[in-house]
């Protein structure tokens, strides 16, 4: 069995894909994307069926990969070797991103995930809209920059607001206040204002049809953003909303989410977002969630023959779902 990590060299969920299946037998190549065209090239024959990858002075053919596992750079380096002019070093970047999108989408292995896959994540927005279709209710929304309006729906809800990016970067999600208010007035880009839901944070991590549930406990609106006073701990989530999940994912072309949601004291469950590039790390450390084992056993089936559970899960007193 074989396997390529592509992406980003200094991402812990990558290096840690690697290594779980290291400990399985199967053969990792890992292909970062900032030494594609330096460190590692590809070729791509006909619709893409065919193809190989050339890693310094070795050859794979793509019927010897079985599979892919993609953790991305927002903004991967450029190789000063290559010389390029600091202003044409973003057109670059873009192009070769571009490149690897274009193999990726084609390669006739297993890709967790194609890069076409979760695009609805562009769109804030969007998603919400696409999620609420999907069974999945969302709090209530606007996008403005009306001072306004922004007030008028703030003041709607007993809770009050939060507000995030309309696009799919990674944003902290802030209490509407005065300050907000003061921004939009003085002249900001569209903003997302949801109503605030009070009560417990779920992340549900969706790997093919299996699913892990975990509670987070935190004082904060949003706790990536508050790591200091954040504990987390595996929950169960109805089957309904379960099930739910999976099918978004897959509707989606995701093999690998990450459903963000609030679960109220009256255990409503509303949803905030889908990713599509879910970190996992966390959350399996914390709970003993076998999210990395369960990714290579989605991408490599029949590596379940071999497998092994890893040192890091095999103690007393965890569990796995």
């Amino acid at each position: 069995m074989r396997l390529c990590v592509v992406g980003d060299d200094a991402d812990f969920s990558a290096r840690y894909i690697c290594w779980l299946a290291e400990q399985r037998g199967v053969e990792v190549d890992f292909l970062p994307e900032d030494r594609l065209g330096v460190g590692w090239s590809f070729a791509v024959l006909d619709d893409g069926r065919q193809g190989r990858v050339e890693i310094g002075d070795r050859t794979l053919d793509f019927d010897e990969i079985d599979a892919a596992f993609v953790r991305l750079n927002p903004e991967p380096a450029v190789p000063e070797e290559l010389g390029i002019d600091d202003t044409a070093k973003p057109v670059y970047a873009i192009e070769r991103r571009h490149g690897l999108h274009w193999l990726l989408d084609r390669a006739p292995f297993a890709v967790v995930n194609r890069p076409h896959a979760g695009r609805s994540n562009l769109s804030k927005p969007y998603q919400m809209a696409l999620l609420d279709s999907m069974d999945l209710p969302v709090p209530d929304w606007i996008v403005t920059t009306d001072a306004g309006r922004a007030r008028d729906f703030i003041g709607r809800w007993p809770e009050g607001a939060v507000y995030k990016a309309c696009s799919g970067l990674r944003s902290h999600v802030r209490r509407a206040d005065e300050q907000l208010l003061e921004r939009l007035i003085e002249g900001s880009s569209p903003v997302v204002i949801q109503r605030y839901i009070t009560g417990a944070d779920v992340r549900i991590h969706t790997i093919g049809e299996r699913a892990f549930a975990t509670e987070i406990y935190s004082e904060s609106v949003d706790y990536r953003w508050d790591e200091q006073s954040t504990r987390y701990a595996a929950t169960e989530a109805p089957a309904e909303v379960v099930a739910r999940c999976v099918a978004a994912a897959a509707g989606e072309g995701l093999d690998l989410a990450g459903f963000d949601f609030r679960r109220t004291p009256d255990t409503d469950w509303w949803c905030l977002e889908m990713n599509p590039v879910p970190t996992f790390l966390p959350y399996e450390a914390m709970t003993g969630h076998a999210i990395g084992d369960a990714i290579l056993d989605f991408m490599l089936p029949a590596a379940k023959l071999d497998r092994e559970r890893s040192p890091l899960l095999s103690g007393a007193g965890v569990s796995s779902s």
